[in-house]
């Protein structure tokens, strides 16, 4: 790979960081996070402005939540930065990010849903890898021996050997096969946002990783119509990346209905459709998205899928 960037691992004892991008959190939502990552013995610095709010639409204006993820990233104690919550703002505070410093001082930023706005940026700006992950507000509600917690750390500590994801729920193979690449995904509609943007992550795929490189794609969607994700999942094609895709992961497609039209294909069958000329294996229902069992998965890394041994494989340590 042309020049991919991965953080320092996450150690016993490390500051971590929280901030809000897009949506703000309450105050129960913010004692039951230090709560939290103490009891993992981690200190916990919390995003300046993460309880400002405009209304419960977004954590402050676009300047104050791009000051927080500012000084998370020029913070020398803390080693990771982890989004709060999702929303739909995380695109306005790209343009006030100082990638330049950034860039300068890597570390783990994980999240999903909208956090995949600010994973592509760093991507795109910086080159480097970032976690699908569970949210930090998330944690507090689960229990801390279940997989989607272990996962989460393994990921994130873990700087030798390989990792495997196996299914925790039903996984469905839509086109049999197996194939290997680098992991490019989130989520959906956050993707398609960036496309013909000065953070289009697409368009940087040839820079940071080589014009020959293969990738996996996985992709989830939350509360949306589907026709609106086949809309979105086109202008994906349109783009011309599926030329480049090895295999697809469909993450849970979390309350999705058709409102609009009564007699509508499924879900699979426009998929296939949609794939049909490239001819890529798909697994369906990976245990990634806005629902538990939730796997956190690395973007920017080597992985291999297998519908017969319905698997994902993680090739390499995503952190150093």
């Amino acid at each position: 790979m042309a020049g991919i960037v991965k953080p320092k691992a996450l150690e016993k004892g490390d500051v971590v960081a929280v901030v809000a991008p897009s949506e703000p959190i309450l105050a129960s939502e913010k004692a039951g996070m230090e709560a939290f990552f103490r009891k993992f013995n981690h200190e916990i610095k919390f995003g300046a402005n993460i309880m400002a709010s405009v209304g419960d639409y977004s954590a402050g204006s676009a300047r104050q939540r791009a000051d927080d993820l500012n000084a998370a990233f020029a913070d020398p104690n803390v080693k990771a930065v982890f989004s709060a919550v999702g929303g739909f703002v995380g695109s306005q505070e790209l343009e006030l990010l100082d990638f330049d410093a950034i860039c300068k001082n890597p570390k783990i930023f994980a999240g999903y849903s909208d956090a995949t706005t600010i994973q592509m940026a760093l991507l795109v700006k910086c080159a480097m890898v970032t976690f699908h992950s569970p949210n930090a507000a998330f944690f507090p509600t689960r229990k801390i021996t279940g997989y989607t917690v272990s996962c989460f750390w393994k990921m994130l500590t873990t700087t030798s050997g390989e990792e495997v994801i196996e299914p925790q729920s039903v996984w469905q193979s839509m086109r049999d096969g197996a194939a290997q690449g680098v992991l490019f995904g989130g989520n959906l509609s956050c993707i398609c946002k960036l496309l013909g943007t000065p953070w289009d992550p697409i368009a940087a795929l040839d820079r940071v990783f080589g014009k020959d490189q293969k990738f996996i794609f996985f992709w989830e969607e939350g509360y949306d119509q589907f026709s609106e994700i086949m809309r979105n999942f086109w202008q994906i094609r349109n783009s011309g990346f599926l030329k480049r895709v090895a295999g697809m992961l469909v993450g849970k497609l979390t309350a999705v209905k058709e409102l609009d039209y009564q007699n509508f294909p499924t879900k699979k069958e426009l998929l296939l459709e949609a794939t049909e000329p490239f001819g890529f294996p798909i697994i369906y229902g990976v245990d990634f998205g806005h629902e538990v069992p939730q796997a956190t998965v690395p973007v920017g890394v080597v992985a291999g899928m297998d519908t017969k041994k319905m698997r994902l494989e993680i090739l390499e340590p995503a952190v150093i």
